[in-house]
């Protein structure tokens, strides 16, 4: 406990005495002992107030008997203000000492330990130092809990939406089937009312017209068939575990993404350098929705940008046992204040509207659960590309053991 927190404002520990010559022994020994700590010393109760406002995690020291003030009344006020404060009392005085209802009070209110003078220096300094491990732990456990209850309210979120989707899609496949079988049946019909047509006119208006505006719809129709599969599949709630390939899912993410593709002018290419058919193991719409997220995030990134052509690259190729699959663009480098926290929960440049802070720290989470891994490499002198790499065992080789 020798290294001194990122949430120090006032010091680590704080201690409250209204005689100076105790407070003057207690800066020397404690600054000997805890030698990495900062710690505040003194006599007046409004600067501990003023500490408490600003830094929740400190560790007050405070005697019993402040002159006319009560100490045990003093860390009432602060912990008013700062609720998971905790306090290590002391005193000399054999009243307090001998009073187990006066010792009670104390530890009931917040207290966590008490010391008689004199104080045994190295003794208090161990008892610091352990209670401050305490406190980080209490604090880091809570902002823990809190993440994860944003995660799962957030997984709630796209389960909604989830089941919003194949609600919609059922419902837009209907029609959709009748309008394609319609479709079908008018051209069939008139491909034999053209067979028995004598007007040469006419049947030149249905070769150059009618037929080529029939076929286009069909195949719109099919379009959207496919975006309808894409969509079930990227938010169907599979468990189940099975051999992907990873061409297949790529061929989804392209559907899902096309949209935002041609809308920003981007010119998207995919690149398998193995001469092999690559499958990975694991859930096939994780793997879509990690997929996905990538590619978005790519496309977000050439928003404002002023890169006359726009790309996205990805490359897949084997590496031993496991698949890396490397998705580029070349839009501008990332900062490096943004580039360190990218993988941190609830970090996000977008606005309120566009981004949770959650998509990149899920996408590592799906591939960590494959027994993979994700990193990004940032533009350079050498390489004029962003780069997010994944790294996912193949099939064969898990199959097999390795």
């Amino acid at each position: 406990m020798a290294t001194v927190s990122k949430h120090d404002v006032a010091g680590r520990y704080c201690v409250i005495d209204d005689e100076s010559a105790f407070l003057e022994v207690a800066r020397a020994r404690l600054s000997h002992y805890l030698p990495g700590l900062t710690g505040s010393f003194t006599s007046e109760p409004s600067d501990a107030l003023k500490m408490a406002s600003t830094n929740p995690r400190i560790l007050y020291i405070i005697d019993v008997r402040l002159g006319a003030q009560n100490g045990i009344d003093l860390f009432n006020d602060i912990a008013r203000i700062s609720p998971r404060a905790r306090v290590i009392f002391i005193t000399g005085d054999t009243a307090f000492i001998d009073d187990e209802n006066m010792r009670e009070k104390a530890l009931s209110r917040g207290g966590i330990d008490f010391i008689e003078k004199p104080v045994k220096w190295h003794e208090l300094a161990i008892k610091i130092q352990n209670h401050l491990k305490l406190i980080e732990y209490q604090f880091d456990l809570e902002e823990k809990v809190q993440e994860r209850t944003q995660m799962l309210i957030h997984a709630d979120r796209l389960a909604t939406i989830g089941t919003m989707v194949s609600s919609i899609v059922h419902e837009v496949n209907s029609p959709l089937t009748f309008i394609k079988a319609n479709q079908e049946t008018i051209l069939l019909m008139l491909k034999q009312i053209r067979a028995e047509c004598g007007n040469v006119e006419n049947r030149h208006l249905i070769d150059k017209t009618i037929v080529p505006s029939l076929n286009d719809s069909i195949k719109g129709v099919r379009q959207i068939e496919d975006l309808l599969k894409s969509f079930r599949r990227f938010y169907k709630q599979e468990k189940t575990l099975t051999a992907i390939d990873i061409m297949a899912i790529i061929e989804d993410v392209r559907t899902l993404t096309l949209y935002n593709i041609r809308k920003q002018s981007i010119v998207f290419t995919i690149t398998n350098r193995s001469r092999e058919a690559l499958e990975v193991w694991g859930n096939k719409q994780e793997l879509i929705q990690a997929v996905t997220n990538i590619v978005n995030n790519a496309i977000d990134a050439f928003e404002g940008s002023a890169v006359k052509t726009k790309r996205i690259e990805m490359t897949l190729e084997k590496n031993k046992d496991h698949l890396v699959m490397t998705i580029s663009n070349n839009g501008p480098k990332i900062p490096q204040h943004i580039a360190d926290n990218i993988f941190e929960p609830f970090f996000t440049t977008k606005s309120e509207e566009k981004g949770t802070g959650l998509g990149l720290v899920i996408v590592r989470q799906i591939m960590k659960g494959m027994g993979g891994d994700i990193m990004m490499r940032n533009k350079d002198d050498d390489r004029q590309v962003v780069e997010f790499i994944c790294t996912i065992p193949l099939y064969r080789e898990r199959k097999r053991g390795k």
